[in-house]
């Protein structure tokens, strides 16, 4: 049984006040005022939990309980020195709970583990005592190098001992910093980097004139040319530090922004870091090329990722002596890997690159198709779901202008046998998509999940859709990028064709890019948690990344998607599975190809025209219209209300009316709404629902007499007659 109280305060709610004042000696000062109001207490049989109108996320950190926060992000230029952060609370209220506060879910594994771990607590929950926590780091911004300073405010506290809270109407921040005095200026020769091997250079000649060809002014330097100081003095004690240093010093000097990075593990070197998971056990290094993105500590310092010198990169509580390593872990460049481990495959990824930008694969109609597979990740679960699924529903929903082919163990196609998981799966994307979605479990050479509450079996049957099956793709030019929640798919460092990379190697199709982790993956527990932390969080960010930047008609590519998820990610005070999670997040693909062009976003298209009544099984014909500021040429999509979609539908000349036809199988009421999409792919948001009814069956019951009466209807006024007399003495 669940009850809700609400602890409403009566005024006008205002999401922030914002400003800046300047002060003697060059201090400035940033403040901001942020709100809180209508306190919700959700109360179920063993516990509760709090909403709290003005927060944006939730304190989702093991052994913790879980509260209502707020983070913002500030941005400042690069060299900023951050002086001093306080946030004082303000307007303060108390309240005592009937139950104990619900404490965050278990960490699970998305490796091929069986069963999810419900593993018994043998400690009581901690609460975060204090108004505020902060980090502070240098990153790269829609390509400008910041100062990122995140502020996690906690509006509610707890008092596990007296099983209450305290919460504010207003926490007021205050930031005091100082710009450098001459603004941080970055050379610009060049754009993009690519570092390659000297066996390779050849191949790479065609990629280097396309992208300058292009207006992406690029430098190809070989690894041999690091080694001998061919351009910049050679800095570092081992090969990976040398790349790094030139990295930095290219950035610096030549004002990089994007760096590929081509060979796999045994051609360019890699960094391994070294990160104990105590409650797992987990001790194993891992390769990370985040260490070549994170040029820069939050000084502004050059990040070793070996704080404490002795040799040991990125370490967090490793070790006899549990050392950790100071990271900040924002990336300053955009970053990506061709794990290439010949000629041909820098062929294959040279071609496939070229024509990917040539053709503007953002533009074409098979983009906006989305491909999602998922099942039951976590089987004797408290919850009962198909988490898998869920994460698939919440892509979906943040990719709402894309049409989903949902390969799913709920509707046969992950679980058939004719066709089979596999073959679904191979023939959606060999159809054409712009974005992939795996979310399950997984190894170096597959992916896999269960069937519903079926720990036994995996599907697709019989063990899982492996690297053997990403080899025989034939979708050709049309090109996804694949998103993978599951563990060690891009562990490049065990197997030259692992899982992730073996979309990018495929020459007859495959992907264009794909995300993933180099070791475990780590998930928030079963149930709508799991996209709340860790691998399936990241994995959300990157379609938030491409989401946000094209409603802003902005251009955006692969590794400024990598880059965002990562910035997006990073919180206060995190836990070791955060950067276990941040540091593995591999990218294969080229950080510059452009996965979305600049525009301007269509104006809403107007509210639907055509019946607003109807009978099933009848096609009725509905009429909408938009204007793109651009002049451009416009789809339109027309979202029926009954789960079916039009599919895109043109194109149109800019403020040219749009005719769509549809029939509804059943009866009932549904709304109709329609968007539009520009040549460049830019989408705009939905227009206003057309509300329409196919009337609904007034046949209240279905009894064997109302038949009957149906068959002899001249009865009914002789029954009629007897059931008044009878019972009203109508006559």
């Amino acid at each position: 049984m669940k009850k809700t109280v609400a602890i409403i305060v009566v005024g006008i709610l205002i999401i922030c006040g914002f400003g800046a004042v300047a002060f003697p000696d060059g201090i400035c000062q940033e403040k901001m005022t942020l709100y809180f109001s209508k306190l919700l207490i959700n109360e179920d049989d063993n516990c509760v939990t709090l909403e709290l109108k003005g927060t944006n996320s939730v304190l989702m950190k093991y052994n913790h309980y879980m509260i209502p926060t707020r983070i913002e992000t500030f941005i400042f230029p690069f060299g900023t020195e951050i002086k001093s952060i306080e946030c004082i609370p303000k307007n303060l209220h108390q309240q005592t709970l009937t139950k104990e506060l619900t404490a965050a879910p278990e960490p699970v594994l998305l490796g091929f583990t069986n069963t999810y771990q419900n593993i018994i607590r043998d400690e009581t929950p901690m609460t975060f005592n204090g108004w505020y926590d902060y980090d502070i780091g240098t990153g790269i911004n829609r390509h400008e190098r910041n100062v990122i300073v995140k502020i996690q405010t906690f509006p509610v506290q707890y008092y596990p001992s007296k099983n209450s809270i305290e919460w504010v109407e207003q926490i007021e921040i205050e930031i005091q910093y100082k710009e450098p005095e001459e603004p941080i200026v970055f050379a610009n020769e060049y754009n993009f980097l690519v570092l390659s091997p000297v066996e390779y250079a050849n191949e790479l000649e065609d990629l280097v004139s396309h992208k300058n060809n292009m207006g992406i002014n690029t430098k190809l330097v070989t690894l041999d040319e690091i080694y001998q100081s061919h351009y910049f003095p050679m800095e570092g004690r081992d090969d990976q530090e040398k790349v790094k240093y030139f990295i930095k010093n290219a950035v610096e000097q030549w004002g990089i922004t994007s760096v590929l990075l081509i060979g796999g593990y045994h051609a360019f070197p890699t960094r391994e870091t070294h990160v104990y998971v105590e409650y797992f056990d987990v001790n194993e290094p891992f390769v990370s090329d985040l260490y070549y993105a994170d040029i820069f500590d939050a000084n502004g310092s050059f990040a070793s990722w070996d704080t404490n010198n002795n040799d040991v990169f990125a370490e967090y509580d490793w070790g006899d002596s549990h050392l950790t390593d100071e990271i900040d872990l924002y990336p300053d460049i955009y970053i990506g890997r061709l794990a290439c481990i010949n000629e041909v495959e820098v062929t294959t990824c040279v071609n496939k690159i070229i024509n990917y930008e040539t053709e503007r694969a953002y533009a074409q109609e098979w983009f906006t198709n989305l491909v999602v597979v998922g099942g039951d990740t976590f089987t004797d679960d408290t919850w009962k779901i198909n988490e898998g699924e869920y994460v698939n529903e919440v892509v979906m929903g943040i990719l709402d202008g894309f049409i989903p082919e949902k390969i799913w163990d709920s509707n046969g196609r992950l679980s058939g046998s004719t066709p089979s998981g596999v073959t679904e799966i191979s023939d959606v994307i060999n159809e054409g998509c712009g974005f992939v979605d795996f979310s399950g479990h997984g190894y170096i050479d597959q992916w896999a999940t269960h069937p519903h509450e079926d720990e036994r079996v995996w599907l697709p049957k019989p063990w899982g859709y492996f690297n053997s099956h990403v080899a025989k793709l034939t979708n050709g030019e049309k090109l996804p990028i694949v998103v993978l929640g599951a563990c060690s798919t891009c562990k490049f460092d065990m197997i030259d064709d692992c899982f992730g990379w073996s979309f990018i190697s495929n020459p007859n199709g495959g992907g264009i890019g794909s995300f993933g982790v180099t070791t475990f993956g780590y998930a928030n527990g079963g149930g709508r948690e799991i996209t709340g932390g860790f691998i399936e969080e990241i994995t959300m960010n990157i379609f938030e990344a491409y989401n946000e930047r094209v409603d802003d008609g902005l251009s955006i590519t692969f590794g400024d998607m990598w880059s965002a998820s990562m910035v997006d990610y990073i919180y206060p005070n995190m836990e070791v599975r955060d950067f276990a999670t941040l540091e593995s997040w591999q990218s294969f693909g080229d950080p510059s190809i452009v996965v979305a062009g600049v525009s301007q976003t269509p104006e809403k298209p107007t509210k639907p025209s055509g019946t607003t009544s109807g009978k099933p099984g009848i096609s009725y014909s509905y009429s909408s219209s938009t204007t793109d500021l651009d002049g451009d040429k416009v789809y339109y999509l027309f979202d029926w209300g009954d789960t079916n979609l039009s599919g895109w539908i043109g194109p149109y000349d800019s403020s040219e009316t749009v005719e769509a036809n549809h029939s509804w199988e059943s009866k009932g009421r549904y709304q109709i709404r329609v968007k539009a999409k520009d040549t460049n792919g830019v989408q705009s948001e939905w227009s206003d629902p057309l509300p329409i009814s196919m009337p609904i069956n007034k046949k209240l019951i279905d009894l064997p007499f109302f038949d009957f009466l149906e068959k002899f209807p001249r009865l009914f006024p002789i029954i009629r007659s007897i059931i008044c007399f009878k019972f009203f003495k109508c006559f």
